[in-house]
């Protein structure tokens, strides 16, 4: 589109160019036509002029010899005129008047010569005549005229219809280029259309997918939970029973044989109670058969005990009869959360805070430990921690700054039955 903008321009300047030289040569050859016309009308008015003067007596304002002169130059420049003339006819009628009406002011100036006295006879052809000529120039000068300016018009046309198809070729590539471009955009629209409903449809599979993943994730944790509970720690409590009924079978002087028990009895309960802390991490029996609250009140305790954080749960109006997902959703969340702030925070004090009101489960974790940027700082607990939210359409929002301290909070809606 541009070259064809460019072109037309480049043409259109060498038009005006072209049709600037020619006007010009135009007027030039006008304007000499016009005083060779003139020339041919100055004869004849001055040869009028000298037979006014010489019939009246008086001086004339001319010569004989001044108008022979004028007469061969008005003749030289007729005949340069008539080279310069297309219409051959019509200039030979002009030649013809001229000549006839050079033989009788010829005539009539021979017998001024003789001083002979003229008659209106002989003077009245060469008035007649001289009006004629006049009459002719005239009517030669404006056919020229007219010529001329039909010939710029022309010029004029020639430059606008040379323009007219220049921009119509420019606009007809501009149209095309424009059509081109939308059918491109058009079809690019519609793979890009094709593959937000692929990315859409793989990220609803993959939700779908870390949705199944954390369902058996926990039913693995509870399966795992319930096995070391029921089967491993049952298994070591009988050993501490039959330990227990060994030490009576030994001699009271066997004091070798009691301190094996006695070591044996020491790992077979130290064994417990890892069990029974394995167990509860992985899935805290209370979190099922006594709900949420002591779960999370369990887990602070927990957490103060082995980080000596002062932790803190409160609850307002909490349901004990929530659903299964929401009540593992909330126990997960704040178990990231207090691991977090135990190994990054440098937190002395945190708080626990649930509340269910209008059909909305919040649960608030705050700290007063050395905060972060969240913008820039997204590990991978607070992704599982917004993957978790996400997939229960709950909101998530997490506010820290550097020093002060750091604030989660979780919004989950409840179902019409809880």
């Amino acid at each position: 589109m541009l070259l064809a903008f460019g072109v037309s321009a480049i043409q259109a300047v060498r038009l005006l160019g072209t049709m600037r030289a020619e006007n010009a040569a135009l007027r030039e050859q006008a304007l000499n036509r016009s005083r060779k016309l003139a020339t041919v009308r100055f004869c004849v008015l001055l040869s009028q002029q000298y037979l006014n003067d010489h019939s009246s007596q008086r001086q004339p304002v001319a010569s004989e010899t001044d108008v022979r002169n004028q007469w061969t130059q008005m003749m030289a420049d007729l005949t340069a005129y008539r080279s310069d003339d297309g219409d051959a006819a019509r200039f030979g009628q002009l030649r013809e008047m001229v000549q006839k009406h050079w033989l009788i002011l010829n005539r009539v100036m021979e017998t001024s010569a003789s001083q002979r006295t003229l008659d209106d006879g002989e003077v009245r052809p060469l008035r007649v005549s001289a009006l004629e000529i006049t009459a002719r120039v005239q009517d030669i000068d404006a056919k020229q005229t007219a010529a001329t300016e039909l010939t710029i018009q022309n010029q004029f046309e020639r430059l606008g219809h040379g323009l007219g198809l220049a921009l119509n070729f420019a606009l007809g590539t501009a149209l095309l280029l424009a059509l081109g471009c939308g059918v491109y955009i058009l079809r690019i629209e519609r793979q890009n259309h094709t593959r937000y409903e692929e990315i859409v449809e793989a990220r609803r599979d993959l939700e779908q997918l870390s949705a199944r993943l954390v369902d058996a994730q926990e039913n693995e944790r509870r399966t795992i939970s319930r096995e070391l509970h029921d089967q491993v720690g049952q298994t070591l409590n009988a050993v501490l029973v039959d330990a227990a009924n060994l030490a009576q079978r030994i001699p009271p002087d066997d004091e070798l044989g009691h301190r094996y028990l006695n070591s044996i009895r020491t790992h077979a309960d130290s064994s417990v109670n890892s069990i029974r802390d394995i167990s509860l991490l992985l899935r805290p029996s209370m979190l099922d058969d006594l709900g949420l609250i002591p779960a999370l009140e369990w887990q602070a305790r927990e957490t103060s005990r082995r980080t000596r954080i002062d932790v803190r749960v409160s609850a307002e109006n909490v349901d004990d009869s929530l659903p299964d997902a929401i009540r593992t959703c909330i126990y997960r969340v704040t178990q990231e959360a207090l691991q977090n702030v135990a190994r990054h925070s440098g937190a002395s004090h945190a708080r626990i805070g649930v509340r269910q009101s209008d059909g909305m489960l919040s649960l608030t974790i705050e700290d007063d430990g050395s905060g972060f940027n969240p913008q820039r700082t997204r590990g991978m607990g607070l992704l599982g921690i917004e993957e978790r939210v996400r997939q229960l359409s709950g909101r998530l929002e997490v506010r820290s700054e550097p020093g002060k301290g750091t604030t989660v909070r979780v919004s989950l809606p409840l179902p019409a039955s809880a």
